[in-house]
């Protein structure tokens, strides 16, 4: 007769099962402690913050940078599985983060009457950045923060261009631009006089500007490569390859834009310049880049399917019986 013991444990008292509860309750108490610490940074970077929206929404520039926030934290959502599967406190290296963001603002608020608008923008968005950063790494250790490297590193675009690197990158382009348009003319049997940053045709003057360096949409393409190698590439080579890339893609691109609404104000109609078309034209264009982009990954993609094979069936053949040396 089989005696019931009185003094066992039930099965949820269990040594065991009262660790995993308190694994679970101790994970959902930092999460809770995370997103009180967040919501009170974001509380004094409310200033800055509204600035930063202020900018994005008045700049054609700087118009991505809600999409960012937003891309950033989709990736580190959809991929909590992947990234929060072993958490930890990590003090010493979340504080020294969380200094450097303190000093990087002290220094932006002390030199505010010095700076330009945009610099000390730049300048507190990299401390807001620094603040996420060091508070991810304080709460849930290096191990997570570097599985949540690419959401983080990220929102590095979301940080305002300091005025003297994107007057560099923008003299950058607009000299590419105007050498590929050059290009472009002549393979087409066009060589207008060159002047400047002018083409001058019998029947219109066409001036690279500044404004049409394409900076906008070839920002757009670099993030969008570095969107589709993180989700579509597995080899760091390759990811890094394509952003290389998509530059002179974006170049090519602007040099493509610039020769057709060159053409069409000399055979079509020469208010296309100043028409709206003048905006709206450059869609299909970076509809053109983008296509181009995806086919580099498309290759990119295939050759890294078949490298995986070629492991895979030399894996196989090593393992093989048959396949010891012979002598």
């Amino acid at each position: 007769m089989i005696q019931e013991n009185k003094g066992a444990a039930p099965f949820n008292a269990l040594p065991d099962g009262s660790r995993i509860r308190g694994r679970v309750k101790a994970r959902s108490n930092r999460f809770a402690y995370y997103v009180g610490f967040l919501f009170v940074g974001v509380c004094i970077f409310a200033l800055p913050l509204k600035e930063l929206i202020a900018m994005s929404l008045r700049s054609e520039l700087y118009s991505f940078i809600p999409l960012i926030f937003a891309t950033s934290g989709y990736l580190l959502i959809s991929g909590r599985k992947e990234i929060f599967v072993e958490t930890a406190w990590c003090f010493s290296y979340g504080a020294l983060v969380l200094t450097l963001s303190v000093a990087a603002g002290a220094v932006a608020l002390k030199n505010e009457s010095m700076l330009e608008a945009d610099d000390y923008l730049c300048i507190m968005t990299f401390s807001f950045w620094l603040f996420l950063t060091g508070t991810f790494i304080l709460f849930f250790g290096k191990r997570t923060f570097i599985r949540a490297i690419f959401p983080l590193a990220l929102l590095l675009f979301t940080i305002p261009f300091p005025q003297l690197l994107l007057d560099r990158i923008v003299g950058f382009l607009q000299v590419s631009s105007y050498m590929v348009t050059g290009w472009i003319f002549n393979a087409l049997g066009f060589f207008p006089l060159e002047q400047g940053f002018s083409f001058k045709f019998p029947e219109i003057t066409i001036e690279v500007a500044s404004q049409c360096s394409g900076i906008r949409s070839g920002m757009a393409l670099v993030i969008l490569s570095l969107l589709c190698g993180y989700l579509f590439l597995r080899s760091s080579v390759n990811r890094i390859l394509l952003v290389i890339f998509a530059v002179p893609i974006a170049i090519f691109k602007n040099g493509v834009r610039i020769v057709g609404l060159t053409l069409g104000a000399i055979y079509v109609d020469p208010r296309i310049m100043s028409s709206s078309a003048h905006k709206r034209g450059g869609y299909p264009v970076f509809i053109m880049a983008f296509s181009m982009l995806m086919a580099i990954v498309i290759v990119m993609r295939k050759l890294e399917k078949r490298k995986i094979k070629k492991r895979a069936l030399a894996s196989v053949d090593s393992s093989a019986p048959g396949a010891t040396s012979g002598r």
